[in-house]
């Protein structure tokens, strides 16, 4: 009878404790409880803890009930280490590949490819249009790896010197736009972050030479050490919902033109 107020006490203090971690366990889109989310510098995706990655990590946290416990950038391969070991719940932005395929879950959430760049005042309506003026200069960033197909198109332009190589993306762009060079290629997620920052977006087209070329298909990752198949299914209908529902166009839009969300969501989630 003396040990009864004690455990009476003892109960009233852990009871408050222990029921969050009861509702947590609850839920069958976070099954392991409070989520750690790993991130990459990749543009304007994720850049010092804000982006369209983190938007869309957030809000589909939000709509499916499950709390964040913590938010960390690392090194690419470092992220899908994390994920893989379990040590991280959830990445994005990452590509479809066999070998990922065997211990993340990865659904798409948007499809990029690399556009043609071109001054406003161009009237190339064609990659034909561009190939039959022999005075154009080309511009690629060394290194940069293309679709095979323009890959293919920028080896033989090197060999009739056409081609100039920048440095890096600053370089290429800076390069573009003060007529160094006639036409680039480069994906939205790096080109249209520079052109908003430089206060040049009426200088330039972007257009798709390319339509059969080579998409890349941004997904969010879900660590299978983390999720079952039934709980990660949740995330997939929801994301298809906020495609529906334009709240993933709206995040997008937040970073990128109208005319890049419109590329980027042009291929359906459905």
């Amino acid at each position: 009878m003396m040990r009864t107020p004690f455990l009476q006490r003892l109960a009233g203090w852990l009871i408050p404790l222990l029921l969050p971690l009861t509702a947590q366990a609850g839920n069958p889109a976070c099954p392991q409880g409070p989520l750690a989310i790993a991130y990459y510098d990749f543009g304007v995706a994720y850049h010092q803890g804000k982006g369209y990655d983190v938007d869309l990590v957030r809000e589909l946290a939000r709509r499916l009930d499950c709390p964040i416990r913590a938010e960390t950038d690392y090194p690419r391969i470092r992220a899908l280490k994390q994920l893989e070991l379990g040590l991280a719940d959830i990445g994005s932005s990452t590509l479809i590949t066999p070998e990922r395929q065997r211990y993340l879950w990865l659904y798409p959430y948007n499809h990029s490819k690399n556009m043609v760049l071109l001054p406003r005042a161009s009237r190339a309506d064609s990659l034909d249009d561009l190939l039959r003026s022999s005075s154009l200069r080309w511009g690629a960033i060394r290194g940069y790896r293309h679709s095979p197909a323009q890959d293919r198109l920028l080896n033989d332009l090197a060999q009739q010197h056409k081609l100039v190589i920048a440095e890096s993306e600053d370089d290429l762009y800076r390069m573009l736009v003060n007529g160094l060079v006639d036409v680039v290629l480069a994906h939205p997620i790096s080109y249209d972050p520079w052109f908003r920052a430089h206060h040049a977006e009426q200088l330039v087209n972007a257009r798709d030479f390319f339509p059969d070329g080579e998409t890349i298909a941004g997904s969010i990752a879900l660590s299978k050490a983390r999720f079952t198949p039934a709980a990660a299914e949740l995330w997939h209908q929801e994301l298809r919902k906020m495609y529906r529902d334009g709240a993933l166009r709206a995040i997008l839009r937040r970073y990128l033109s109208e005319a890049s969300v419109d590329q980027v969501l042009k291929q359906p989630l459905e």
